[in-house]
Order: C-alpha cells, then structure tokens, then sequence
C-alpha cells in the first residue's frame, strides 16, 4: 500500500512539473511574440512618379537612422541617410536618390541597440537617362564626365582617393598612372599621364615617359631622349 502511495505521489508531481514547464514555455512565447510585434519594421516602400523613395515605419522607438541603399556594379552602395526621432506607432521618410542609366535598385535598412542590420523589400524602377560617358580632357587635369553623376576614384592600391557629385573630376594633383572609376551605373580605369608644367596656360602632356640618355662616344656628350 505504502508503495502504491509513493508511485501515486511521484506521478501527481511528474504532471505539476510538466504543467509548469508548459505555462511558461507559453509565457516566453508570448513575451516574444509580443515583442517581435512591437520590433521596428518597414510595411511599405515605393518609388513616386518623380523617382522619390517612400517608405512606412512601425513601432519606431526614439531616434533612429535609415540608410538608403542602391545596387551599384554588384554591390549594395550606401547613398543616403535619413534620421528621425519619434515614439509613433506610424512615421512616414522619404529620399529623392540620384537616378543612374538603365535599372536602379533600391533598399532601406536600419538596425536596433547595435543588433544586426534589417533590411526592407527591393524597389525597382527603369530609368530614361542617357548613358553617362566620360573622357580625360586635353590637358590632363580633369575628367569630364556628360553629365552630372556620382563618382568615386580608386587609386591602384584600391583606396578612396575621391568621391563626388559633379561633371568633371580634378586630377591635377594625382601621380602618373591607372586608376579607377565608378560613375553612373559603370566600372571604368583612366590613366594620369606625365605633365610638364601643370600649372601654366600651356601644359605639356608627355604620353611617354622618356627614355634614360645615352651616353654618346665623346665623354660628356648626351643625346636627346
């Protein structure tokens, strides 16, 4: 009888224990669905008729930043940032990009106490802009693109050297030789040749450098390169 007793008594208490662990693996379960509710998110993101981006934020808590993001030569670029602060349940952002030739993609993504970055759904839009083209100019000293765009110029280590907005580029400082440019929707290489007196009206654009001198048969005689 007493052994009936115990079996009873453990049995009773393996269903208390099972009850319990069940209630709160259903409270943690709510604890986080709640809180993935009350996580920030974009609901909506769309390009107007005027190619300016618009997205929707919920449950935004204080200040936070929005990156937007464009895919250029195969990689997501970061080309704008938008800052707000609110404590609303909805705020609404928007950001007018500089459209390139051909298609342009889009994304917004924003992170939270320095967790890893979210991102929001893809927008799509084909754009009608001519092809941007580009050429060093005559003297040396710039690189005169078509028209306005954006740009950046890899030095052959592959560093930043510059980034921009504009029509033309100066390159009156850079030392001679290949170096690379992103612009428009493209990847191209441009060469800095040796320049003679840069900075005068009349610079002299050597497309060789020049050959070492000779030494000619009679001592101290040089030819000309």
């Amino acid at each position: 009888m007493l052994r009936l007793t115990r079996i009873f008594l453990l049995f009773c208490s393996c269903l208390l224990l099972t009850g319990y662990a069940s209630f709160a693996g259903n409270g943690d379960n709510d604890k986080k669905q709640n809180k993935e509710e009350k996580s920030t998110k974009i609901s909506d993101i769309q390009l107007d008729s005027a190619n300016r981006i618009h997205w929707t934020v919920l449950h935004q808590q204080g200040l936070m930043s929005f990156s937007v993001e464009q895919f250029l030569n195969e990689h997501w670029v970061m080309v704008g940032e938008v800052v707000g602060d609110s404590h609303l349940e909805t705020n609404e952002y928007s950001y007018s990009p500089h459209f390139t030739s051909g298609e342009n993609r889009y994304r917004i993504a924003w992170s939270e106490d320095a967790r890893a970055k979210n991102y929001s759904n893809i927008v799509t839009s084909v754009s009608k802009k001519a092809e941007v083209l580009f050429h060093v100019t005559d003297d040396n000293l710039q690189v005169a693109f078509s028209e306005n765009t954006l740009y950046m110029v890899y030095n052959p280590y592959g560093f930043i050297i510059s980034r921009g907005y504009g029509s033309n580029i100066d390159i009156a400082e850079y030392k001679p030789g290949m170096y690379c440019v992103t612009y428009d929707n493209k990847v191209a290489s441009f060469e800095k040749k040796v320049v003679w007196f840069s900075h005068s009206k009349h610079p002299i654009v050597r497309d060789n450098k020049p050959e070492p001198f000779k030494r000619a048969k009679k001592p101290y005689e040089m030819t000309p390169p």
